[in-house]
Order: structure tokens, then C-alpha cells, then sequence
């Protein structure tokens, strides 16, 4: 795997409506309820996370009073009678642990570490042992202010921990560069409330990543957050809390810190004090952090995502379209969605039941069908199935007082309780009095997966667990985790876990994929696909999924993604709908959801808005080899499918493509260098890893530090969406080297900011120059995915050098196809193109697995080729004339070789000589100078806030209020300086006289927003 590293430094009322003028289609839709999946339609009346943590007076752990060392860990007393250990965990993985007085030596138990500790022994007979042996035939050097101990691999140091004496304090070195320091070590909180913390220097160029889910930009640095899951109805941009919190923070200079505790915390990211990080967790006594160090973000991830597990590879249908609606009444409407769908022409995999398939929301806890309105549910799974749907069911944690197994759950103990142990009932949920399950409790556990189980034996396929916040928890409440503040943050994982468990024990051929609304560190490897919760059906609602995907991507969970369109509140908006959608088809997940009136199936909306849905659904289902293979690597690494611009980019590989390198690659690269991570039967291979330090690469620019809207898909893929109403041109970022147009072919040079055209049947999506992109013939269902024949397009670039990537291929389905049994097949290219030739080799790997095709097809596609290629060698020989062609019209080079799938090891070596590129930058890349935002409410009474951005400074001119007739009715001022602004419009014309209701549009600079003056 080649690896960057840091840079440091209603559906009927749809219809009708279409036949409106458009003011009147706008104000109706304005008129419209808000419908909610909550009874009354609206968010609850009470907050069940009032509660905010204050900071409390604190006091240090005390200095240096003696020492004890091991190989394996550094044991420090201190003056106060408190203990602290380091403890080597795993290569570039130390965990500090603080015990107070009299407290014993004893971690608290993790709900997030699974990995046991396995440390490099030093190799005592090498002269780096020898010369850091000390008198006491330990490692640790003490010196009167600190002890400094190396971290030896085999004959290697790897990095140092220091223990300043007074007052103790950690910190971590690596190059011979403080990496990581403990500000002022670990502290007591004083009060009633207790609980220990612990603050970390911060560099003046360090960015901050990660912390869960939170409608916040991408570098959290100079913010306070809650480490506290919370359920925000509405939400929109700026939420600082929602679903998923993490207890870990990615930094910009090459580490992670990951606080160990499941309690209630709070992170201060330079709010308080620029320059200083600090973590405190409500009512600890020990404190743990682990702080884990790599020199490129998939480094640090993969060692995070061995340390609380890795993520599985879902079910291939998981990564295809799967629909969703609050919700689908009958099993008549979900026959009715699937034939809709396919006859407008878009794939689907699953069709996902809200509460409707028990019976409402005042049958929460029963988890029985309807036997009404879904009458033989064997059935229905079976005839979904056979049209390639798979079926997905929802479930809450809590049991209504109305629900049928009320009395039962309460006699068996199994939900939480009050002080006196009695169960308790909460009132104020949304639908309702109800209980909530205990996850924590085996019984509970036990018969929780009972009523799974059960279900299953109906054809259910997948899961949906929401509100495991748990959504509404108060504070009073009791669970076998502790007190609710205590217990809070691990209830979604502990409930996750119930599924997993009980796959792997009863179903363990088969890949689970449980839909999750909450969890915590380590919820990956329980195979969950989080969304980010019931956002807001608004701009400012789409615009906050970038960053809430990527940062959870920095926390090891790989698959987060939205309710796409939209699910709380708001109007009919076909262009939001359209643009949510374009930008799901290209992350991890693509689920449609809503409910009300509003559909959330492509097939309600108008013409134009299908038209430019259906293309990005069905290109997702040609990317399947490309998803999946990502997929792949996400389960063996914990790299993300979708990641930051500064992320760089990633290949891994199948050892078994690495042992026979000089002869795949002969004479391909006498300057190909290379060192390999291990991680089970794949390997990464990283190029010139240490030159991605260097600050001419451009990977260090401050333009990548903090992108909030674009992501790659992969190494290989930059996914510009459009973000904001009415725009038909944006910027985008680009990281170094070429860049080719995906629809276009045009090619744009990198390292600088471009324009590019946004027409809404199109997002600007790109290719990195040199990369292989696998594709395979657009199907409606992953059930009719045919590995025979493989697409492959390789976007030869010179100035890219040697570039690789792994086509991963199994089942499907199977769980046990993977690296355990090594029952799979990967196809691993490379390529390389000169002036001279371009050579491209494929190398099969792996095992056979179960249905695989006897061969294999593999169409080679070039595009940028204005002339063939003098000649086309296959190994030495000639490949046969038709077996490749030149498109003029297309400018693309066509070839077709046939790989032996039953052959281990199969090799093919292409040489294309005198193959001429057209790599001529595209015209008109000049970027845009300013963009004119979405304003706080398009449709409004009074007044509204108008929001721009200057890319660079300039002077755009007055922004314009205009009427429906193009008529001026106001001019306003606006900003020079670069960076975002805001201003108001009162709905006043330049007298100052209010203006009647109607369709108005601010100008600015050539580009408009549309705005809805209520009268």
C-alpha cells in the first residue's frame, strides 16, 4: 500500500404541485407540515442532555519519588502516594495509565480496546541494546530531572518516552522531535462531581482532527466539545454535538490521542488556551490515554483500528442503493417501490422498514410483523429477494408501556431502573411512557438476540438500531453500566455488540450490516454503518455532512453517511434533493430517507431532478469493483472510503503481489523505492514515503488543512459536490500533481485552486493522473454483478511514475472469504508511462473462491490518446489487432486481455510503445473569486441573513436585491477582505419602505440566490 504521510507544518401533492407556476409552488411548499418521525411531528419537549459540564478547580498528581522498569512498561511513584504507568502496547502504540492513592494498579475495564498488548522485544545482542542498557539492567536512563526511555524494535529506536520529575509529566519523541507533551500531566478535579483530566501542548501550525460526529468544520482546533451523545432533531450546520461522539484526536503533526473511557467527558481543542489540549472525564478516579504515532494518517489508523477492532467487509448489496421512507405501511407499497423503481431506471438493493412493519410508534418493543398489513413476512423477504431487494428492519431500545412485552421486560428485570431498582418509566419520551432496555445486562442481551433471531428466520437481511444514543436518558436512571452518565456513551455500543455477537456465534458465514445512529470508539468492528441522525432537510443541513463524514472516517469508522435528501422539516426543494443525492452515490452508504409529505424516492420527483439522480446512482453500481476493493482495504486497514484532501493517497496490496516485485516491474522503475507495513496477508507499500514531509510537494498546504466541501473516494477519486443553491460553477482544491476530468478527460494540474463548471446534471468529480479506476457494466442489483468482465481505465500520466492498485474480488457474502480462510482473488496493477512506452502488469493472487468466474475479461481503457500507439506487445508477442482498437472520436485507446482465474499467480505484462498523451492543461480553470452562499432562510418574514465568501480579497461590488422583473429594489455593501461574510437584508427596498410578499434575488458578482419574502 503506497501511503502519504503528514502534511506536517407528499408524493400526490409533489405531482400536483408541478403544474404550479413557481411562485406559487414555492409558497405552497412553504405552507407544507413538517412532518417528523415523532408523534405530534415535532422535536421533544424536553432536552434530556440539559445537563453541561462546568470546568471545576484541579490539582497535579504530585512529582518524582522512585521508579520501577521492565521491557514493557515504566512504573512511576509519585510524591502524592499516586501511581502512573506507561506501558508499550504496540509498535508506535503507548498507553499511559494514572491511579490515585490507594487506588490498585488495575485498568478500568474498555469497551473499546481489543487488542491484547504485543510489544517488539529489543534484540539483546545488538549494539542499540548495549548502549542504552543502564546500571540497573533496564532501558530507562535516569537523570535528576527526567527518566528517558527508548523504545527499542528489535535493533532499532523507534521513538523515546520521557518522564519530566517535577511535575511528572509525559511526553513522546520520534526524528528526534517532540511529537506529543503532556502540558501540565495529569490532574484531579475537585468538587462534587470529581474526575480526572489530563493537557497536551499544542504546536501554533497544528490541526486538530476527529471527535465523532459533529456538524462542525473538519479541524476542531479553538473548539470545546462534549463527549456526550446527543440526538439533535433539525440539525444544521454548527451543531457541535450530535450522535457519535469520539474520544480521540487526530493531529496534523503524525499522532493520535485516544482518551479510553466511556464516561462523560469534555475535549478542549485550544479554546481555553490556544496552545494547550485538554481532556477531562466526569467522575473518573484512573485516567488512561493511549497515544498511537505514524508518519501518515493510514498508519495511525490502521494501528488505532487494531487496537479497537476492525471494521468488516459489509454484504456486496450494503454498498448498492438502498431505500428508505418513514415509512412503508404494507407489504403491497414495498412491492409498488420496488417495481417503481426499476421501471424509472434506478438500481435498488434493499428497502429498509421503519416502525410501520410492528405497527406504529406505540408499538415499540413488540417486535412482531403486523400481521395486517404485513401478513406473511416469509413471503415478502422471499419475492424482494428474488428481485435482488434485500429487506432491513428497523428497532428502538425502548419497550412502549403500550407494547405487548411491557409487563415482561419489567418482571425479568431487563430495563434500566430508578435508585431503588425499580423499573423506570420514562415519561417524557417522544411516543410515549416507556422503558429502556438494559444492553449492559446479559439477560437482557440474551433475549434481545432472541427476538433478532427470530426475525431473522423471517428473510430479514439487515438491521437499523436507532435512537441508541440512547435518545432520551435521564440522569436518574440505573443500567448494569453504571449511572447514566457513566453508561451513556457505551449503551450504543454495548446494544451493536449484541448483533455481533450473536452473528458470529449462530451465523458466523454470514456479514452483518446493522444501520446504527450512535456508538462509540470501536464501534467498526461490530459492523456498523452509522448516519449522522435526523438532519434537517435544508442546505445548511447537506452542507454539514462533509466534514461529519470525514471526521468519523479520522476515528476509524469508515461508513458514515446521511439521511440522503434530507429527514427533518423543510419544503420541497428538487435541487436539494438532487444535489444530496449526487453526493451520497459517491460515499460510502447511499440511503434516501424522509417522511411526511415530502418523498424521498428519486422516482416522485420531476423529470429533471431524475435525470440528475440516476446518473450518479448507476455510476455508483459501474464503481462496485472500485467500492468494494476500498471496502476491502478499510476492513484490513482502517483507512476510510472517503477522506480528506490532505489524507494522501493509499494503495494496499496482496503479499503475495510484493514477494515477485522485480520481476512484475523489470526494467519498469530502476528508482521505484519502497519500504512494507505488514498487516496480515496484505501489505502497504509506501514510495518516497519521507519526501511527503518535505514542503515542496505541496502536501503540507494550508489550502488541504481544512477542506469542508470536496473528499476523495478513495485514493483515487476527488468528489467536488455542490453545496450551495443555485450554483452552476465552484472551486476546487487540488492536491499535487494531474488531475483528469472524469466526464471530459480534460486535465488539471495540481496544487492550486480551479473552477469548474457545476451544471445540475453534473458535480465536478476527477481522476488522480496515473491512477487505475476498476468499473464494471451498470446493473440494477448487486445480485446481477458479474465478476467475469472487468472494466479498468488507466489515466497514464508521465509525470505520475509508477502507480498501483488492488481489484479485490469474493462472494459477496460469505463472512469466512476474506484474509482468514484467504478465499478470494485480488487483481493488483501497475502501470507506469514514459515517453517512450507506457507498460501496464496484472498479477492475479489469492485463492479461488466459491462461483468464481473459470476466467476473467479485463477491458483496458485509456483515454487522452489523440493516435495509437506504434505498437502493442502482450509479454514479447504482438497483441492480436482485435484485441485493441484506437477511438478517434473518444480519443480513447481500447484493449481486451483474458486472465485465468484458475491459475495462481497469472501475470500479464502490456506494452504500448510511442503512446502520445494529451496532458495540455484545460482552459478556463481560473477559479471563482467569491461564492454566494445559501442565506440563513430562504423564505422568511422581516429580514434575512445574506452569507458570501471571498476566496481572495477584491472588490465585487454592492450585492443586489432584485424583484421577480429584474427591477433593483436595494443595494448593500459588501467586504473586501478574504473570507466568509454575512450581512442583513430587512426586506426593505433603499427608502427603507417594507416590500410586499413575493420572489426576490440577491446579485452578487454575476451569481444569485433565490429568496421568499412572506408577506
Amino acid at each position: 500500500m503506497r501511503v502519504s504521510s503528514f502534511p506536517f507544518s407528499s408524493a400526490r401533492m409533489l405531482l400536483s404541485a408541478r403544474r404550479l407556476p413557481l411562485l406559487m409552488l414555492g409558497l405552497l411548499a412553504l405552507a407544507l407540515p413538517a412532518r417528523a418521525q415523532r408523534e405530534g411531528g415535532g422535536p421533544p419537549t424536553q432536552d434530556p442532555f440539559g445537563r453541561r459540564e462546568t470546568p471545576a478547580p484541579v490539582r497535579a498528581i504530585g512529582n518524582y519519588r522512585s521508579h520501577q522498569a521492565t521491557l514493557r512498561e515504566l512504573t512511576v511513584q509519585s510524591t502524592d502516594g499516586s501511581t502512573l504507568r506507561v506501558r508499550r502496547w504496540a509498535e508506535g502504540v503507548v498507553r499511559v495509565e494514572y491511579y490515585p492513592a490507594g487506588q490498585p494498579v488495575r485498568p478500568d475495564s474498555s469497551l473499546s480496546v481489543v487488542q491484547t498488548p504485543h510489544v517488539p522485544y529489543p534484540n539483546t545482542k545488538l549494539e542499540a541494546y548495549h548502549l542504552n542498557l543502564q546500571p540497573d539492567r533496564s532501558l530507562v536512563r535516569n537523570t535528576p530531572g527526567a527518566l528517558y526511555w527508548p523504545l527499542l524494535n528489535g535493533g532499532v529506536i523507534t521513538g523515546h518516552v520521557v518522564v519530566q520529575k517535577r511535575p511528572l509529566r509525559v511526553s513522546y519523541h520520534r526524528y528526534g522531535d517532540t511529537l506529543v507533551a503532556e502540558a501540565g500531566g495529569v490532574f484531579r478535579q475537585l468538587g462534587a462531581a470529581g474526575g480526572t483530566g489530563v493537557s497536551f501542548r499544542l504546536r501554533p501550525e497544528e490541526h486538530l482532527y476527529g471527535t465523532g460526529s459533529r456538524a462542525l468544520p473538519l479541524d476542531r482546533r479553538g473548539r470545546r466539545v462534549r463527549l456526550y451523545n446527543e440526538a439533535h432533531y433539525g440539525y444544521q450546520n454548527g451543531e457541535p454535538t450530535l450522535n457519535v461522539s469520539l474520544p480521540s484526536v487526530l493531529s496534523s503533526r503524525g499522532y493520535m490521542l485516544f482518551f479510553d473511557h466511556h464516561t462523560a467527558a469534555t475535549l478542549d481543542l485550544g479554546a481555553t488556551d490556544k496552545n494547550v489540549l485538554e481532556y477531562r472525564g466526569e467522575g473518573l478516579r484512573n485516567l488512561a490515554y493511549f497515544i498511537i504515532a505514524g508518519d501518515a494518517y493510514a498508519e495511525i489508523l490502521d494501528r488505532y483500528t487494531a487496537l479497537t477492532g476492525r471494521q468488516p467487509l459489509p454484504p456486496r448489496w450494503g454498498l448498492g442503493l438502498l431505500q428508505s421512507r418513514f415509512g412503508y405501511r404494507s407489504e403491497t407499497e414495498m412491492y409498488q417501490v420496488a417495481r417503481r423503481m426499476r421501471q424509472a431506471g434506478f438500481p435498488l438493493d434493499g428497502l429498509v422498514l421503519d416502525l410501520y412493519w410492528f405497527g406504529g410508534t406505540h408499538r415499540q418493543g413488540d417486535f412482531r410483523w403486523d400481521a395486517a398489513h404485513f401478513p406473511n413476512p416469509r413471503r415478502l423477504t422471499r419475492r424482494l429477494d428474488s428481485l435482488g431487494v434485500k429487506t432491513l428492519l428497523i428497532s428502538e431500545p425502548y419497550v412502549m408501556r403500550s407494547s405487548l412485552n411491557d409487563a415482561l421486560v419489567r418482571s425479568r428485570g431487563l430495563v434500566e431502573r430508578d435508585a431503588q431498582g425499580q423499573p423506570y418509566t420514562v415519561e417524557s419520551f417522544w411516543a410515549g411512557p416507556a422503558t429502556l432496555l438494559d444492553m449492559y445486562r446479559p439477560s437482557t442481551r440474551q433475549w434481545l438476540w432472541q427476538q433478532y433471531a427470530r426475525l431473522k428466520q423471517d428473510g430479514v437481511a439487515g438491521w437499523w438500531t436507532d435512537l441508541g444514543e440512547p435518545e432520551n436518558h435521564p440522569a436518574s436512571m440505573r443500567s448494569d453500566g453504571g449511572p447514566t452518565r457513566r453508561g451513556h456513551n457505551g449503551y450504543g455500543q454495548a446494544w451493536a455488540s449484541i448483533l455481533s455477537e450473536g452473528y458470529q456465534q449462530h451465523y458466523p458465514q454470514e456479514r452483518l450490516f446493522n444501520l446504527a445512529r450512535s456508538g462509540w470508539a470501536g464501534m467498526q468492528r461490530h459492523a456498523v454503518f452509522p448516519w449522522s441522525g435526523d438532519v434537517s432537510r435544508s442546505w445548511a443541513g447537506l452542507q454539514a455532512q462533509v466534514p461529519i463524514m470525514l471526521s468519523m472516517g479520522l476515528g476509524g469508522v469508515g461508513y458514515m453517511h446521511s439521511d440522503a435528501g434530507g429527514f427533518a422539516q423543510g419544503t420541497p426543494d428538487p435541487e436539494l434533493y438532487a444535489r444530496w443525492l449526487q453526493l451520497a452515490a459517491l460515499g460510502p452508504i447511499l440511503r434516501p430517507h424522509g417522511g411526511g409529505e415530502i418523498a424521498p424516492e428519486p422516482y416522485w420527483w420531476p423529470p429533471a431532478t431524475q435525470a440528475a439522480v440516476r446518473p450518479y446512482a448507476q455510476l455508483r453500481y459501474r464503481l462496485l469493483p472500485y467500492l468494494y476493493s476500498l471496502a476491502w482495504e478499510n476492513s484490513q486497514t482502517g483507512t476510510p472510503l472517503t477522506r480528506p484532501m490532505n489524507y494522501g493517497a493509499t494503495y494496499l496490496r496482496p503479499e503475495e503481489s510484493l514477494l515477485d516485485e522485480d520481476t512484475l516491474l523489470l526494467d519498469m522503475a530502476d528508482d521505484w523505492r519502497q519500504r512494507g507495513w505488514s498487516t496480515g496477508k496484505f501489505g502497504w507499500n509506501v514510495e518516497y514515503l519521507y519526501q511527503w514531509r518535505d514542503p515542496a510537494t505541496g502536501n503540507d498546504a494550508a489550502a488541504l488543512s481544512n477542506v469542508n466541501d470536496q473528499f476523495l473516494l478513495g485514493p483515487n477519486l476527488l468528489v467536488a459536490p455542490v453545496l450551495q443553491p443555485g450554483q452552476r460553477r465552484r472551486n476546487v482544491v487540488l492536491p499535487p500533481g494531474n488531475w483528469i476530468d472524469f466526464d471530459s478527460h480534460q486535465t488539471l494540474p495540481g496544487g492550486r485552486t480551479v473552477g469548474r463548471v457545476a451544471p445540475l446534471q453534473r458535480l465536478p468529480l476527477l481522476v488522480r493522473g496515473g491512477a487505475f479506476l476498476p468499473l464494471t457494466r451498470y446493473r440494477p442489483s448487486t445480485a446481477q454483478y458479474r465478476p467475469d468482465t472487468l472494466q479498468v481505465q488507466y489515466y497514464a500520466d508521465p509525470s505520475a511514475g509508477l502507480t498501483t492498485f488492488a481489484v479485490y474480488e469474493d462472494d459477496g457474502r460469505s463472512a469466512r472469504t476474506a484474509a482468514a480462510t484467504y478465499h478470494f482473488q485480488a487483481l493488483t496493477l501497475h502501470g507506469l508511462s514514459t515517453a517512450a512506452e507506457t507498460r501496464v502488469t496484472m498479477t492475479l493472487s489469492g485463492q479461488p473462491y466459491p462461483g468464481r468466474p473459470p476466467r476473467r475479461v479485463v477491458e483496458l481503457l485509456i483515454p487522452r490518446v489523440p493516435a495509437p500507439p506504434t505498437a502493442v506487445l502482450l509479454g514479447a508477442a504482438p497483441l492480436p489487432p482485435a484485441a485493441w482498437q484506437h477511438e478517434a472520436a473518444t480519443r480513447t485507446l481500447r484493449l481486451r486481455v483474458i486472465l485465468d482465474t484458475t491459475a495462481a499467480g497469472h501475470h500479464l505484462a502490456l506494452r504500448l510503445l510511442n503512446l502520445p498523451l494529451d496532458t495540455a492543461a484545460a482552459p478556463y480553470l481560473d477559479p471563482e473569486l467569491l461564492t454566494l452562499e445559501a442565506p440563513a432562510a430562504r423564505a422568511f418574514r422581516g429580514g434575512t441573513e445574506l452569507r458570501y465568501t471571498l476566496h481572495q480579497p477584491t472588490a465585487p461590488g454592492p450585492l443586489r436585491i432584485v424583484g421577480s422583473r429584474g427591477e433593483l429594489v436595494r443595494r448593500l455593501p459588501v467586504a473586501t477582505t478574504a473570507g466568509p461574510h454575512r450581512l442583513t437584508w430587512d426586506g426593505r427596498d433603499e427608502q427603507g419602505r417594507p416590500l410586499p410578499g413575493g420572489v426576490y434575488w440577491a446579485e452578487l458578482a454575476g451569481q444569485r440566490q433565490r429568496l421568499v419574502l412572506l408577506p
